[in-house]
């Protein structure tokens, strides 16, 4: 009996669920009006998946005279630059596609209700990064929504956070090809704060890099970083028509 109420209790959060996806997918692609870009951010440092960071005093020294021998040789990224790219790529994705109308950034960013929204202390404690002009908004503010909303007629809000990571995609340890790795979480809320849509894409460069005693090019990562966000933002779009 027990077995039985557990199996109904999960078809029927699944069932819950995907009604919820389907629903916001519906009410995002009949929402003709501005949605503002509220939030855009991710990690500082761009790790290898599931390794903590590393610094260059910590290579070895066959791997110390690769980066000397060329400075865009390195161990680890930042993504303190290509989360700038990552706004533009979003903006452009979408104002490609027709089906997803952003506001214009400064209307935004320069309200009123904007720049006296709360802070996400968990971003800023985490040393997360966002484009120069952005703030760390906290979506758990909900004065925020309403008050945009009030100041510009602006109802639905989106956030958006990666994770930037690295990973081998042929070779033995950190000697072969590499490849770049993310997860793109979108989040969009109506001017009451709550969500109606919640959903995370990950993905994979197609494209690789060499990887030599875990010294690689930074240069070639940010480029295979560049590309996986913009097929994340094509998925984001392709599901919505799905």
């Amino acid at each position: 009996m027990k077995s039985a109420v557990k199996v109904f209790l999960g078809l029927w959060i699944v069932c819950f669920w995907t009604g919820c996806a389907s629903s916001g997918r519906a009410m995002l692609l009949a929402q003709k009006d501005p949605i503002a870009l509220v939030s855009v951010v991710s990690n500082s440092d761009i790790n290898w998946k599931g390794e903590d960071s590393v610094k260059a005093s910590s290579a070895g020294p066959l791997a110390r005279r690769n980066m000397r021998t060329d400075p865009d040789m390195t161990i680890t990224t930042s993504a303190d630059e290509l989360i700038n790219t990552a706004e533009t790529l979003i903006r452009e994705a979408m104002a490609e596609s027709g089906l997803i109308n952003l506001a214009q950034r400064e209307r935004v960013l320069n309200s009123r209700a904007y720049q006296e929204a709360r802070i996400n202390r968990n971003q800023t404690s985490q040393n997360m990064v966002n484009p120069g002009d952005y703030r760390f908004v906290d979506y758990r503010d909900k004065n925020f929504f309403s008050a945009l909303a009030a100041e510009t007629g602006i109802q639905n809000s989106m956030f958006v956070e990666f994770k930037f990571t690295k990973d081998m995609a042929s070779g033995l340890g950190k000697n072969g090809t590499g490849r770049a790795d993310l997860e793109m979480s979108i989040s969009i809320y109506n001017a009451q704060g709550k969500a109606f849509y919640r959903k995370t894409f990950p993905m994979r460069s197609l494209s690789t890099m060499k990887v030599s005693l875990g010294v690689y090019s930074d240069t070639e990562l940010i480029v295979l970083h560049e590309s996986a966000i913009a097929d994340a933002c094509y998925e984001f779009l392709y599901n919505l028509q799905r």
